[in-house]
């Protein structure tokens, strides 16, 4: 053993230590460029998400005030035509004004009772005296009142909007409508504020889609399909919901959107930036770091190797002296006194060695401790959130018990706390001999806690927390009365819920049984009937 001693010879000190510190730093570096990278792409994630979320916004409010302002436009007309002979050539003339003094319309029309055109500006589309024979065109015909239309193709072979404003004489009686059309495919202010985007270097875009997923707006509206209600985002706007989230476009490109219904027409505008933008603005950021940080890094590591070479020197002399020692033709006359140092260096290695071993030990119990009640040695509510995380992560169902000690605060109020504290640990060690393989008990807080159950169905917690019940009522207890339980479910088997609700779930039913008398389990899906 000796031998195999003597001719381990080792690496230098100033070796190692520089060894060590490159190790670090490139540790280090990497380790800050997971971080900065992770944080940087996740504020850019938020915060792309809420600058789209809110122009989606402000285009759709601006959108709602463009039409409400259309309306009140047509209404004014419809008033002048009220009495007015809508064959005149006053009328003409007027919707000839109205043309010239607003840009909202591509066109306007005058319609009578019975569908016919009777007069339109420009004059120039040859469809006075035509008989309407589009449905949509019908349709404002007949309900008689403002109506906003689904895009849809005119008689002149156009994809327009039609908005129309009945026409009543003052006695009340039905004239017919005034309507504008706006031509989708052609210019009109629409256009101007949702048709013609900037160019930019992010990528990002917005389009419009009608109530049916129909694309009515879209920069490159030649390679998109005509319906897109397929896409996540265009589903969440023709169930009326505006908002943000991450998509996948027909294309198969992510995006980073946000959506907002325009209440007046339940149009859906959505402002869009694809994530590879964030992706490589992100990297952008790493890329700058590393330059900036590179010679500050050599440098150290030059001084490091400079700082361990002149620190590790007297011990590398000393360890040559040592090495000397074992062959008895070359043993010096004196040694320098340095020589103790050997000895200290050794006793601090090892007072170093013991104090992180000390130290780990202590982290562990400290974890450990983090992680456990101390009173009942149960996972405590921090593991709770742990193991429910994973189990949503993975879409893995589950059931909740919670559970509570009836009149848990008399007993401490008459035989103290700690005989309120044995009854806690009784409880605990009743829950533990219960729980079958997979199951998960907490202590929740208090004298409250929660039974995790995975893959097990409302009917099978409910089996489960009725044997629990019936053991702890049966219970001999550390205050020679009865104890009972109260306890509510939840469960997520038949689909799965938000990890939050289900557990407001369960706590309600706990809430319901300790209303209903204690001493009983009541199923959230009993209370929810």
């Amino acid at each position: 053993m000796y031998s195999a001693i003597k001719r381990k010879k080792g690496f230098t000190l100033a070796s190692i230590i520089s060894c060590i510190v490159l190790l670090s730093v490139l540790i280090t570096i990497v380790i800050n460029i997971i971080i900065a990278f992770k944080s940087q792409r996740e504020s850019l994630y938020h915060n792309t998400l809420e600058l789209n979320r809110i122009t989606a916004g402000d285009l759709s409010k601006t959108t709602q005030s463009l039409l409400v302002s259309m309306k009140r436009s047509l209404e004014i007309a419809a008033n002048y035509l009220s009495d007015a002979d809508l064959e005149s050539s006053a009328v003409l003339a007027q919707l000839d004004f109205f043309m010239g003094t607003n840009h909202y319309f591509n066109s306007i029309a005058v319609v009578d009772a019975e569908g016919v055109i009777v007069s339109s500006s420009p004059n120039n589309l040859g469809i006075i005296g035509h008989k309407l024979s589009t449905d949509e065109s019908k349709l404002a015909l007949k309900v008689q009142k403002p109506h906003i239309s689904k895009p849809y193709i005119s008689s002149t072979n156009r994809m327009i909007v039609l908005v129309s404003q009945p026409v009543f004489s003052r006695e009340g009686t039905y004239r017919g409508y005034v309507a504008g059309t706006i031509y989708l495919q052609y210019e009109n202010i629409f256009r101007e504020i949702l048709g013609v985007q900037n160019e930019n270097n992010s990528g990002s875009y917005f389009y419009v889609v009608d109530g049916e997923g129909n694309m009515i707006y879209h920069p490159h509206m030649e390679d998109h399909p005509a319906n897109v209600s397929m896409n996540p985002v265009v589903q969440q706007l023709m169930q009326g919901k505006s908002g943000q989230q991450q998509v996948v476009n027909s294309q198969g490109i992510e995006f980073l959107a946000g959506y907002s219904v325009v209440p007046e027409t339940n149009w859906g505008i959505v402002s869009q930036t694809p994530v590879s933008y964030v992706e490589n603005k992100s990297w952008d950021l790493i890329t700058d770091m590393l330059k900036v940080s590179a010679p500050f890094v050599l440098l150290l590591l030059f001084l490091t190797m400079w700082l361990s070479r002149t620190l590790s020197s007297p011990l590398y002399q000393l360890a040559n002296y040592a090495a000397q020692l074992t062959k008895m033709d070359q043993i010096p006359d004196t040694l320098p006194s340095r020589v103790y140092w050997n000895y200290e260096a050794n006793q601090l290695n090892t007072t170093v060695a013991l104090a992180f071993h000390e130290m780990k030990r202590k982290n562990e119990e400290l974890f450990h401790e983090s992680q456990t009640d101390a009173l009942t040695g149960l996972p405590n509510r921090r593991t709770l959130k742990l193991i429910t995380e994973d189990l949503e992560l993975r879409q893995i169902p589950f059931s909740v018990i919670m559970l509570d000690l009836d009149h848990f605060k008399s007993v401490n109020d008459e035989f103290g706390h700690p005989k309120g504290d044995e009854v806690l640990r009784l409880l605990a060690a009743k829950m533990l001999e219960l729980k079958r393989e997979g199951d998960y008990c907490f202590r929740y807080g208090g004298e409250e806690f929660t039974i995790v159950l995975p893959h097990t169905s409302e009917e099978e917690a409910f089996d489960v927390a009725e044997q629990l019940r019936m053991q702890m009522e049966q219970a001999i207890t550390p205050i020679g009365r009865q104890v009972t339980l109260s306890l509510g479910i939840a469960s997520n088997t038949a689909r799965l819920k938000d990890t939050e609700d289900l557990f407001k779930q369960a706590d309600d039913a706990l809430y319901a049984a300790k209303h209903s008398g204690r001493n009983q389990t009541i199923l959230h899906s009993q209370i929810s009937e």
